[in-house]
């Protein structure tokens, strides 16, 4: 269930958030910002549950210190339309396509004309903030500049600098953290039962998201990052028309291919630092095939691999020629140690 103690490694914005729910006096927006993965949604949810759950409606506000975590029942009618996403007041708005449209933003407006069907605290929930796009934007600054009553808008975003200025001065900002490597690698082994060396290789590549890692744990990862590397090791001693086949493999899966420029870079650093701090290594289950890399390691030249794939990286998200960056950037790594 959705709730604040879910939330891993977030005890400021709880502790803003439960602060807020123990005083009574709510902002009418907030702007939670932070990578994508990282529970803002879930928190926007709870907030919403916590705000029109029967049963802390029941209790005296006055009774609850600020220190004691606020949740949401769960249970109660409300609670129950919040987490099946059918309750008539907590209205959600989402990228259509690449963008949040005016048309969508109007529509929410209309909505908000309207008093509550039956919550004390009706939400507008615009996720991906970002992603609204110059006319929208300007339609919700008019909507934030007189906000409905008994309403509250909650939009997320991965910064603040992407979103109007004049909207972003209009909400109380609280800035989500990424989760701790460890948080993430007890999580995965505890949902997904992996063993500790797997899960500490899923969490060092998630980059402080769960919703990454989790993603990866689903989608066998390990088997695509044994192929990649398998495949770079490979290459050295392979004629030319071969190592290119790869890169063609590698350009059929766009989406895919950060991760994949991720998993690289990992690989030689790895290399190199089995040298000088072996426990230190990310891609703990394949020590023995790094060590043995590890003797044969020219560092200047590594140093030269990773910023190659650094380049490959900056090229292809400036819509570079996508085949002939990962044909450059094959060639170059099929060069020895």
């Amino acid at each position: 269930m959705p709730g604040f103690a879910s939330l891993v490694d977030q005890k400021r914005p709880v502790r803003l958030l439960t602060a807020a729910l123990s005083s009574g006096n709510l902002p009418h927006a907030f702007l939670f910002t932070g990578l994508e993965g990282i529970g803002k949604k879930t928190a926007a949810m709870t907030f919403a549950m916590a705000c029109n759950c029967f049963d802390l409606q029941g209790d005296s506000r006055a009774e609850k210190p600020e220190s004691r975590l606020i949740e949401p029942c769960g249970r109660c009618r409300s609670c129950k339309k919040i987490i099946s996403g059918n309750h008539p007041d907590i209205i959600w708005v989402r990228p259509s396509g690449e963008m949040i449209k005016v048309d969508q933003i109007r529509a929410l407006c209309s909505k908000l004309v309207l008093k509550p069907y039956e919550a004390s605290k009706r939400f507008a929930i615009i996720t991906d903030a970002e992603k609204l796009n110059p006319e929208a934007g300007n339609t919700l600054l008019k909507t934030l500049e007189e906000p409905p009553e008994h309403t509250v808008f909650i939009l997320t975003a991965l910064q603040a600098s992407n979103i109007l200025p004049t909207i972003v001065s209009r909400c109380q900002q609280i800035r989500f953290n990424p989760i701790a490597l460890p948080s993430i690698q007890t999580y995965i082994e505890k949902t997904h039962g992996l063993e500790p060396a797997m899960a500490y290789i899923i969490a060092s590549m998630a980059g402080g998201s769960i919703t990454c890692a989790e993603s990866m744990t689903k989608s066998n990862w390990i088997e695509k990052r044994n192929w990649i590397i398998d495949e770079m090791e490979a290459l050295p001693a392979r004629p030319i028309n071969l190592s290119l086949a790869f890169s063609e493999a590698l350009s059929k899966n766009k989406e895919w291919l950060f991760t994949a420029f991720g998993i690289m870079k990992n690989w030689f650093r790895d290399i190199v630092v089995y040298q000088y701090a072996p426990d230190q290594i990310i891609n703990k289950d394949l020590s023995e095939q790094i060590k043995t890399a590890s003797k044969k390691t020219n560092v200047n030249s590594l140093t030269l691999k990773i910023k190659a794939i650094e380049k490959a990286e900056r090229d292809i998200k400036y819509n570079s020629n996508l085949r002939l960056t990962l044909d450059s950037l094959i060639i170059t790594l099929s060069k020895g140690y």
